[in-house]
């Protein structure tokens, strides 16, 4: 799924973080003191002297740094599947901006403050070193550079779960609704009729050992609709099982005016794919395309891998349609099969609907295969 998260700051966040950069450094001020306090025989109050230190030495190189750093948190996000190579991004970036915050210090130190004869032969750049390591001024470098990250990083994460949990929202209400869909046209005059229709000539022709076969495939086919409702994912076989029961309540009714060819690769029968997925394609083939043909006809499904892809296609030599006709509309299943699979697969999926040169259509199906185990 794509992670379209908010990935913006504003001046608000900045100055909050200011904030409460400087309230810390400051709380750190007062421990130290109170440390000396309670550790030196001859305390001498210097908490002032100390938050000058840490205010002009730390916190002002921050005011500059803090929306760079927020930049680079918010560009190079800490995700679970690639979470070393961001903390090597990261602390690369902390490296670079601590040698900038050190240069800014030590120019400021070697043109604008009052050096000890001592360091008068040193370059500005060369003070940089004794202020990061021997002031231990990386050290609280990366302790503001690890908070700033880690603020954005939670709410990144927290985004993220919000998003996916609407996701999953939007794709349980999808399945229902293609539940509901399929149940209704299942249950619809045209096909319960019909149905039922087959089912009295059996009686009539007093074939009841068939047409008790019939009852039972149209009650499994009615139950298996509602099994697993709250399942996204099912492995290809039962969802090719669930769309056989329909198909041989179809080929009971059509008898031999319709020919059924199943082209499955053993390999793929395992692989997750989303449920309820092919029923709405099986049965446009079938209303849309078979039965509106005169004379036989032939429905085919294949399913085998091809570059590492579960390649899925439905085929049928019906009536056909025309799917550059401007008053083509595409329906209910069709667009839900569209909303499902770009939220699922995201981008790494391909459906297409293609009308074959000798009649009929093909419903093509590229998934892949390590999504939804």
């Amino acid at each position: 799924m794509t992670e379209k998260v908010n990935r913006t700051i504003n001046l608000k966040t900045i100055t909050l973080l200011l904030i409460a950069i400087w309230l810390g450094l400051a709380f750190f001020a007062v421990l130290s003191q109170i440390s000396n306090w309670l550790t030196s025989h001859h305390f001498e109050m210097s908490f002032f002297s100390h938050l000058e230190f840490f205010t002009i030495r730390v916190w002002l190189p921050w005011v500059i740094l803090t929306p760079i750093a927020l930049w680079l948190a918010l560009q190079f996000p800490i995700k679970p599947k690639a979470w070393l190579k961001a903390l090597l991004l990261h602390a690369f970036f902390l490296l670079c901006l601590s040698i900038a915050a050190g240069l800014l210090i030590s120019f400021h130190y070697h043109f604008f403050e009052d050096m000890s004869p001592s360091m008068m032969d040193y370059k500005p750049w060369q003070h940089a070193g004794h202020f990061l390591f021997g002031d231990n001024l990386f050290l609280f470098n990366t302790i503001i550079y690890t908070i700033l990250v880690t603020n954005i990083n939670i709410k990144y994460f927290s985004q993220l779960a919000q998003q996916e949990a609407l996701i999953a929202s939007q794709l349980n209400n999808q399945l229902i609704e293609s539940q509901l869909q399929t149940l209704k046209m299942q249950i619809n005059p045209h096909f319960l009729f019909n149905t039922l229709n087959v089912i009295s000539v059996l009686v009539m022709k007093a074939e009841t050992e068939q047409a008790n076969e019939m009852i039972n495939k149209l009650s499994s086919f009615f139950r298996s609709t509602l099994d697993d409702k709250t399942q996204q994912w099912l492995p290809l076989k039962k969802e090719l099982e669930h769309v056989e029961q329909y198909l041989a309540i179809e080929q009971v009714r059509f008898g031999e005016r319709i020919q059924i060819v199943k082209n499955y690769d053993p390999e793929v029968l395992s692989i997750p794919v989303p449920a309820m997925i092919l029923q709405p394609l099986i049965e446009n083939a079938m209303q849309h395309g078979l039965e509106e043909k005169e004379g036989k006809g032939q429905l085919t499904i294949n399913c085998h891998l091809e570059n590492f892809q579960l390649i899925i296609s439905i085929i049928d030599d019906g009536a056909g349609c025309n799917f550059y006709d401007e008053n083509f509309k595409e329906g209910i299943g069709i667009s839900n099969i569209k909303s499902r699979l770009q939220q699922l697969y995201d981008n790494k999926h391909q459906f297409t609907l293609s009308s074959n040169e000798q009649g009929g259509v093909t419903a093509t199906l590229k998934l892949p295969m390590n999504i939804g185990e």
